[in-house]
């Protein structure tokens, strides 16, 4: 039986302990070399420790008193995901490595878990569409594709954090709502830790920079955590929401990644070579500050994933209909991007062609 005491005290001291593992562990990053540093697509000011990431998963991983042989799998795939993270904030690694161990994670929610996708319900508006033999080959391209899409996600001061604690809130409520759910109440630990992270990522507080970043491992953990729970939710005869509305759940990261990625496919570069075209990158050089960006992506991000989850548990409109719809709002995002992207580029050059015309 769940113990509500246990699992409160758990939520506070997962809190703080976060709190102190940044503290005692700033230093000993910067001492060792775990930080990022500034670059021509990375504006931030000074070396920043990569920490967030490790803090977050050993609070969680500490509460070991509330795991059940689900969530001991889900330490074991997550921890996998933190040590190919540090590694890659240490010293870059092969994205060739990354996806290996990506894979072998999402092969442990499958095996060991048993989470997988093994239903798309009537997607197109044929009927269901079971996936059979196929379910463990897209289980883990959906996993991995989740992984990388909050990875990327991450590009300024509070994003990937705000928007993965939103999400984690949402299945908290939907759990209080739907306690009959396959949801896992133990993995709702990371909400405190990532709160407690936040408050050193945030530009809050008379800050004018995060103290502490994420790293890969951070935005890989949170992706995949939040892959987790989804698929959790959306399968099974107790799922309470469709796969369909995952899409909505994670709207804004799957639409920035699968947007970045056809431009690069189109402009022939390599689809994931790193840019400065997502849209928290495009939001900042068209003048917005960083607070200012991340106020309006959470905002697109909370209507979209309200109206995903609305549309389906309150008035149970067709998973396809949702779907076309989800699509025709992608191809809305890809081409306002697209546009976006040009009347910057003709601004730029007006710029400089009057700056130069200006020095004569």
């Amino acid at each position: 039986m769940f113990n509500t005491h246990l699992f409160w005290y758990s939520v506070t001291l997962c809190f703080f302990m976060t709190l102190l593992a940044i503290v005692v562990l700033k230093p000993i990053a910067a001492k060792v070399g775990l930080t990022d540093q500034p670059n021509s697509r990375k504006k931030h000011q000074g070396e920043i420790p990569l920490i967030g990431g490790l803090t977050i998963y050993l609070s969680v991983f500490s509460m070991q008193n509330l795991i059940g042989q689900a969530n001991t799998a889900y330490l074991a795939a997550a921890g996998l995901i933190i040590l190919c993270g540090l590694a890659d904030d240490f010293k870059n690694i092969s994205f060739k490595i990354r996806l290996v161990i990506e894979i072998i994670a999402s092969l442990i929610m499958i095996k060991w878990a048993g989470y997988e996708i093994t239903s798309l319900d009537n997607l197109f508006g044929f009927g269901e569409i079971q996936l059979g033999a196929f379910s463990t080959l897209f289980t883990v391209f959906a996993v991995v594709g989740g992984i990388n899409a909050f990875n990327m996600i991450d590009g300024i001061d509070g994003l990937a954090g705000s928007m993965a604690l939103l999400i984690f809130v949402i299945f908290a409520i939907l759990e209080a709502l739907f306690p009959s759910s396959n949801i896992s109440i133990p993995l709702l630990l990371i909400i405190p830790s990532v709160l407690a992270f936040l408050l050193f990522n945030l530009r809050i507080f008379g800050k004018k920079k995060a103290s502490v970043f994420l790293g890969d491992a951070g935005s890989m953990l949170l992706g995949f955590t939040i892959c987790w729970l989804i698929i959790s939710a959306s399968q099974g005869q107790d799922r309470i929401i469709s796969p369909v509305t995952a899409l909505w759940v994670i709207a804004i990261p799957v639409l920035d990644t699968v947007c970045i990625m056809l431009r690069r496919f189109f402009e022939g570069k390599s689809m994931f070579d790193a840019d400065r075209n997502h849209i928290h990158h495009v939001l900042i050089d068209a003048g917005f500050g960083v607070n200012q960006t991340l106020v309006i992506i959470l905002f697109f991000s909370v209507t979209l994933t309200t109206f995903g989850l609305a549309a389906d548990i309150l008035f149970n409109i067709p998973a396809w209909f949702m779907f076309y719809l989800f699509i025709s709002l992608f191809i809305t995002y890809y081409l306002a991007v697209i546009f976006s992207s040009r009347v910057m580029k003709g601004s730029r050059h007006l710029e400089e062609k009057t700056l130069k015309e200006a020095n004569f």
